[in-house]
């Protein structure tokens, strides 16, 4: 029995296998953050507002595998300040006028 590539690309999938493929999403329910890490988080915050500013970026969006809220995590708010900076030094460094 020979089987193509035409046959196996050409295969139709169900609308309910195609729905049971990708896993879904489901928020965590995370602990209040202590007046530490508040500080910490609203720090993060000025130094990717500071970062976007210099970038000339006037919008982002971003999301979580987890469905969890990006913008109340420490670590995601500094990865957003660091892919920022990163595109804005590549930009610079690669740029004609540079």
């Amino acid at each position: 029995m020979a089987f193509r590539l035409r046959d196996l690309l050409g295969r139709r999938r169900t609308p309910a296998a195609a729905a049971g493929s990708f896993p879904m999403a489901v928020e965590t329910e995370r602990p209040p953050l202590t007046p530490a890490q508040l500080a910490d988080l609203e720090e993060a915050w000025a130094e990717l507002r500071q970062a976007a500013q210099e970038a000339g970026v006037k919008s982002f969006s971003a999301c979580t595998r987890d469905g969890s809220r990006w913008e109340e995590n420490l670590n995601s708010v500094r990865a957003m300040t660091r892919t920022i900076k990163d595109a804005q030094k590549y930009t610079v460094e690669t740029s004609p006028d540079a």
